[in-house]
């Protein structure tokens, strides 16, 4: 059965300041299965909400593989997917109760956790690495380095980890924002003002990477960022109270996640069609956000490179606290914000309970 649903902004969205407020549309898809009869979470015995609303992210290598290969199908509810264009909207969507669980990048995130979005880390796909992201500037340019973009037009989606390596690859540069013009644009008006010539670089992320590649060139990406220190998780959210509710339910969701790393680790060829179909690019394109990224699997959340236990919490919480840092020094917060906001929305207990999923 095909439904669509339209997401309205909430006028709450204010308050969260500039960085959670994407420019560009996202693109509705929506995936459902039926359930005959209302069932209760065994654990909290609260009785299941009628769907449950996931988002995905256009250009996410783990948002492919999860409706390709449909393992949302192992959820005791009815699942609406929408896709969003960026991680922007689906902080809006959470806040505005419109999206209950989705995988989205780190940097909306840390400023979601730091603007008081109030939901749960649950899971980290993988770190980004390759040209899952990349900064593109046109062959006719003459640019050939980031330094050399100095009072040129940039392109990226705020608030997204586009948005963050962009400002880390302008700072390990020697340029700061105010070198260049920054030009707040969502993948397909990026590719639009590609084409018209109003830009001279994009840092962005497929299926508008590829677009821009025709006649464009890579000077620096998320995997190089990463050998200079700057890491860039893709991370798995429940929203708080839903989770709170129906616990079940976001353990099987997190199993679907942990399904995706098992068939990258397993089949990869298979994992590589599943990301070309989805975002309809190259098989090529595909395989190197499928090759390149360094995925987790379940029992790695639960060390200390990533989740970590209730007890002790893992890098993960360092990694946000830093991208929030960054944030912070660059404008778009107005005060740091401690470590333990970060521990504090990080909870494994969705993995450790996805773990003995069958």
């Amino acid at each position: 059965m095909k439904k669509f649903k339209k997401f309205m902004m909430m006028s709450i969205i204010l308050i969260m300041g500039s960085q959670l407020i994407a420019c560009g549309s996202k693109k509705d898809t929506v995936a459902t299965k039926n359930t005959t009869e209302a069932g209760v979470d065994p654990i909290t015995g609260e009785t299941y909400p009628s769907v449950i609303n996931i988002g995905v992210i256009e250009g996410g290598p783990e948002s492919a593989i999860l409706v390709e290969e449909k393992y949302f199908d192992d959820i005791d509810v009815e699942v609406n997917v929408v896709n969003y264009s960026a991680g922007t909207d689906v902080n809006n969507a959470i806040v505005s109760g419109d999206v209950d669980v989705a995988s989205f990048g780190s940097s909306p995130i840390a400023l979601g956790i730091a603007n008081g979005v109030d939901y749960k880390a649950v899971f980290v796909s993988y770190v980004e690495g390759g040209n899952i992201e990349a900064l593109a500037v046109k062959n006719d340019s003459g640019i050939s380095t980031v330094a050399g973009l100095k009072g040129k037009t940039i392109a990226t989606p705020f608030g997204t980890t586009s948005h963050y390596a962009l400002l880390n690859a302008l700072e390990l540069s020697g340029l700061s924002s105010s070198d260049v013009t920054l030009v707040d644009m969502g993948g397909q008006d990026i590719v639009a003002a590609w084409l018209r010539g109003d830009i001279d670089a994009t840092y962005i992320w497929s299926p508008a990477l590829d677009e821009c590649l025709k006649d464009g060139t890579i000077i620096i990406n998320d995997g190089e960022l990463a050998e200079q220190g700057v890491t860039i998780p893709e991370i798995g959210v429940a929203r708080t109270e839903f989770a709170e509710k129906y616990p079940t339910l976001v353990s099987q969701y997190v199993k679907a996640l942990i399904n995706t790393y098992n068939l990258v680790v397993t089949d990869p060829d298979k994992a590589t069609k599943d990301v070309a179909n989805w975002e309809g690019v190259s098989e090529e394109n595909a395989r190197g956000q499928v090759n390149d990224n360094i995925w987790a699997s379940g029992k790695d959340q639960l060390t200390s490179d990533y989740l970590g236990t209730s007890d002790t919490k893992g890098k993960l919480a360092e990694t946000l606290k830093t991208i929030a840092d960054f944030h912070t020094a660059q404008g778009n917060l107005k005060s740091s914000i401690d470590i333990s906001v970060f521990e504090d929305a990080i909870d494994s207990s969705y993995v450790e309970s996805a773990l003995k999923l069958k």
